[in-house]
């Protein structure tokens, strides 16, 4: 489930569109933030290290897991090989990243991104072979969580003219959001809604538990995941052309905005999420990944919302304190 920031243009329901622009007073998080920002990159870096070292301690000790992550068919040495590239790039590479960032070197913010670049290569030899032999979904979905994060860490720490921030305003002109936004947009559909779900459905059926099955499965599941689809396309175009900006926290949009989607409910691009998942769980027939779509929410509600609305009352106060009022936060409004 895709982190999304909830960045909106003030108008009321039954006037045109105000365009508000950024003043002084819509001020960038506190430097306490952006410290806060690289911990939490430093951090990732040194949990990375130690998930990758463990899997890979596992897998010697406990050889039989292995057939877990490959193709059936394949040999246990095709896995193997990779030992020595994970070792160096991603165990060796995220504990020097974590080092330079604690250290504040200055070579920190390349050192990141390199890390970044360098696990998607494993990533994706993982899913073409997944979708070549349509197994390995396990393993697929670990790497993509893992390269996913990683970049995301990247992101927030920035580029060499940027500060770290979990949430950073960038202004695009329209087209420019629009198209960043529907590239994130495929990139988040990707990962949350094909490569994560698969990989539960495999681990569902290497546990033996069985999908669920009724009448109308197949259409209805398909109708209403073309429907919660349209909703988070909807809501991203809105966002991007009256926003100026990006759902993804990082290039957050300048502007406040409640028209199209965001007249009725605050989130609509996380409820669409939501929906979604629902809907690929009710297509499989996998009630583990309608849980997943659920903790999702959970952890969005818990985790993302309070610094995402922390940051939009620092930037739009009392706007957003009266779009708060009239708008709920997960319930449609219907008028």
């Amino acid at each position: 489930m895709k982190l999304r920031s909830e960045v909106f243009a003030w108008m009321s329901p039954r006037q045109p569109t105000a365009r508000r622009r950024v003043s002084p007073s819509n001020r960038p998080l506190s430097n306490s933030s952006d410290m806060n920002a690289s911990r939490i990159v430093g951090c990732y870096f040194v949990v990375q290290a130690t998930l990758v070292s463990a899997w890979w301690a596992s897998l010697l000790i406990y050889p039989n897991s292995i057939q877990w992550f490959q193709p059936s068919g394949w040999p246990q040495q095709h896995l193997l090989a990779f030992w020595l590239a994970d070792g160096i790039m991603i165990v060796g590479g995220s504990l020097l990243v974590s080092l330079a960032v604690f250290q504040k070197l200055r070579w920190s913010g390349l050192a990141v991104w390199c890390v970044a670049a360098a696990a998607w290569y494993p990533t994706l030899v993982c899913m073409a072979a997944s979708i070549a032999t349509g197994e390995s979904w396990i393993a697929t979905s670990m790497m993509v969580s893992m390269a996913g994060l990683s970049l995301a860490m990247a992101t927030i720490y920035g580029n060499s003219a940027q500060e770290p921030k979990t949430i950073r305003v960038t202004r695009f002109d329209a087209m420019e959001a629009l198209i960043w936004t529907l590239g994130q947009t495929v990139i988040f559909w990707a990962t949350f809604l094909w490569v994560l779900p698969l990989g539960i459905f495999e681990l569902q059926d290497h546990l033996r538990l069985s999908p669920f099955e009724h009448s109308f499965q197949l259409p209805l599941s398909m109708v209403s995941f073309v429907t919660s689809s349209s909703l988070g396309i909807w809501s991203g175009c809105v966002m991007s052309v009256h926003g100026e900006g990006t759902p993804l926290p990082t290039a957050t949009a300048p502007k406040l905005v409640v028209i199209g989607p965001y007249r009725y409910v605050r989130n609509p691009m996380a409820l669409a999420g939501i929906w979604q998942g629902i809907s690929v769980g009710w297509f499989l027939g996998s009630l583990p990944v309608i849980a997943y779509s659920l903790c999702g929410a959970v952890l969005w509600h818990i985790c993302v919302r309070p610094v995402e609305e922390r940051d939009l009352f620092e930037r739009f106060g009392d706007s957003y304190i009266e779009y708060r009022k009239q708008v709920r936060l997960w319930i449609p409004r219907v008028n």
